[in-house]
């Protein structure tokens, strides 16, 4: 029977740059309960998870672009493509949260108004 030594994977994979995903995601989760409690106190009610979802698809992107250039194809750990999926499914969910008939509504009422 074959045994390997997984030592060496680990060692590789917990460099300076191992937390930089889990970094990443702390980070753009926080931002966005963040924006959440601003967008409450400023937005009207039905905008507020629209702008949260937008939000979330943006982070998404920009740490897409950031795994586009930095991870490698043999990554074992978290990585930042993982992240950005994490922030997508995030986005999906807050969109489907949110009522699209109120936000058409809305949307109208302000267009008429000007």
């Amino acid at each position: 029977m074959t045994t390997t030594n997984d030592a060496n994977r680990v060692a590789q994979g917990s460099g300076p740059g191992a937390y930089g995903p889990a970094i990443t995601f702390g980070v753009a989760v926080l931002a966005a309960f963040a924006v959440l409690i601003f967008a409450t106190a400023t937005l009207p009610k039905d905008l507020v998870l629209a702008a949260i979802s937008s939000l979330f698809f943006t982070f998404a992107a920009l740490v897409a672009l950031i795994a586009w250039r930095v991870c490698k194809e043999d990554e074992r750990t978290v990585s930042y493509w993982d992240v950005a999926g994490a922030l997508t499914l995030f986005g999906i969910c807050a969109g489907t949260l949110m009522d699209s008939d109120q936000l058409v509504r809305l949307i109208e009422s302000q267009r008429n108004a000007e």
